[in-house]
């Protein structure tokens, strides 16, 4: 993917470009980082098409055997580690 559709930008700078990046990101597909000195945080602006994309793709991971299967074996790792809060009650893999 091209890099002009993955950028950063600071909150002062976004109040001043909103209509542009809106148009942007929503034709473009693309996403912009929206940061903020004296701040870790980060936030991302995507396209509705692209967040919908994306929560199917993971639908659809989520309701594949291989995924199950990655599921139960790190809940079997982390019991075996002794992980707090590592209940089998709390977890439905059907």
């Amino acid at each position: 993917m091209p890099n002009e559709l993955f950028q950063s930008i600071d909150v002062l700078r976004l109040r001043d470009a909103i209509a542009k990046i809106h148009e942007q990101v929503a034709c473009g597909h693309g996403r912009v980082e929206l940061t903020r000195s004296g701040c870790d945080d980060i936030c991302v602006i995507v396209s509705k098409a692209d967040l919908e994309s994306l929560e199917r793709g993971l639908e659809i991971l989520a309701s594949t055997t291989e995924y199950k299967t990655m599921c139960e074996n790190v809940h079997r790792l982390a019991q075996a580690c002794g992980a707090p809060g590592c209940h089998s009650e709390m977890l439905n893999f059907e």
